[in-house]
């Protein structure tokens, strides 16, 4: 399975957010409990972050990748969050950092900048987003896109709102496949957000 090195899981509630990270951690194939290769960090000290870049320079005693739990980074002191920085960066081969928050304004734009972002605005997708057909083959999602409005603001509304859904059902379920969509979501509300004709930034998600 392949997510993203450093992962922030943004989340109305504690409870939400951090029951996202276990089920990522366990679609990691790690157990989230007597697991020598998981650490949750609940000491938010300058010295507790410090001891984070040794734990990853480990082996893994029993799985292939190692991770760390940040629950509410947002009580991180900003001594603790610029400490923090390198080691998000940087993981190293087969690591994984994994924060929540419910408070986005209260974490470093650094600390922001390198994560891959998880938005969950409830527990569940929403019912009446329907997840757009990509079946990876040129003729048909074009038709499909064909079929989309063309307004500039329509548009970008069923992006993001694609988005959120697809960030959703990453959170639930992380595989390389959903990764790839989020990443061309972003990618294709940064054309519009740049003055891209709309209907290219469709036709880039949709071939590229």
């Amino acid at each position: 399975m392949s997510i993203f090195p450093s992962t922030l899981i943004i989340a109305s509630s504690p409870k939400t957010a951090y029951q996202r990270a276990l089920e990522i951690i366990s679609g990691l194939d790690h157990q989230v409990t007597n697991n020598p290769d998981l650490f949750v960090l609940d000491d938010y000290t300058i010295a507790s972050v410090r001891t984070l870049k040794k734990f990853l320079s480990q082996k893994p005693f029993n799985h292939n990748s190692k991770i760390i739990l940040i629950p509410e980074a947002d009580n991180l002191h900003p001594e603790s969050q610029n400490a923090l920085l390198k080691t998000l960066e940087e993981p190293g081969n087969n690591n994984y950092l994994l924060l929540t928050t419910t408070n986005i304004t209260r974490l470093l734009p650094t600390i922001i900048s390198r994560c891959f972002k998880i938005k969950i605005s409830s527990d569940t997708i929403k019912s009446d987003t329907i997840l757009w057909p990509i079946t990876g083959q040129a003729k048909k999602d074009l038709d499909f896109a064909a079929t989309i409005t063309t307004d500039k603001t329509e548009i970008k509304g069923l992006l993001q709102g694609q988005l959120e859904a697809y960030q959703q059902l990453f959170a639930a379920s992380p595989t390389s496949n959903t990764a790839q969509i989020i990443k061309k979501l972003i990618a294709a509300i940064d054309l519009i957000n740049n003055n891209v004709d709309p209907k290219s930034a469709l036709d880039y998600f949709f071939l590229k």
